[in-house]
């Protein structure tokens, strides 16, 4: 098996961070990945931001908690560092593009030997006046839209690998 195949593999959704901070070096390699990752027509017009500051990362949890009705302990897993794939609003390819990005992130941070959740809760919550004054004081540009997040952090718990379903795949020849 591939290395990359076995990166792909060993891939999971942490859910129980450590409070503290990996270096901002590392962090930093997985924004580099993300930004290597394809873009429809060539666009590139993501934003990432990267929250590397626990109690900030608290803070934008808990708004976006207060916006969507997720209860007050919503907390982002506990991960100090959370990444936020923002793309310009109304383009026709950001879901696609950032979703391709954080893929790489993802298994960039799997291969770096850090813990990552992806984060669709702002995505929902963006444009609530509260969230929004967060994520525009943190730096995601005010014509963007938040597409998905990353939670980042050294793993607390290892999450166990979910059985994949058969007969997802057809081959026509």
């Amino acid at each position: 098996m591939s290395e990359l195949m076995q990166i792909i593999r060993a891939r999971r959704s942490t859910r129980a961070f450590r409070a503290e901070l990996p270096p901002r070096e590392q962090v930093m390699q997985l924004v580099e990945a993300a930004e290597w990752a394809p873009s429809g027509m060539g666009k590139f017009l993501w934003h990432f931001t990267v929250v590397y500051n626990a109690e900030k990362s608290l803070r934008l949890a808990r708004a976006v908690a207060a916006a969507t009705g997720r209860g007050e302990d919503y907390n982002f897993y506990g991960a100090p560092v959370n990444i936020v794939i923002s793309y310009k609003r109304d383009e026709i390819h950001a879901f696609l593009d950032a979703s391709a990005a954080i893929e790489n992130l993802l298994l960039m941070a799997t291969e770096s030997g850090l813990g990552s959740c992806w984060i669709n809760q702002i995505r929902d919550c963006c444009d609530d006046p509260a969230v929004r004054a967060i994520l525009t004081e943190y730096g995601v540009p005010e014509d963007h839209i938040v597409i998905c997040s990353a939670a980042v952090g050294y793993i607390e718990k290892e999450t166990p690998a979910k059985p994949r379903k058969a007969g997802v795949v057809t081959v026509t020849e």
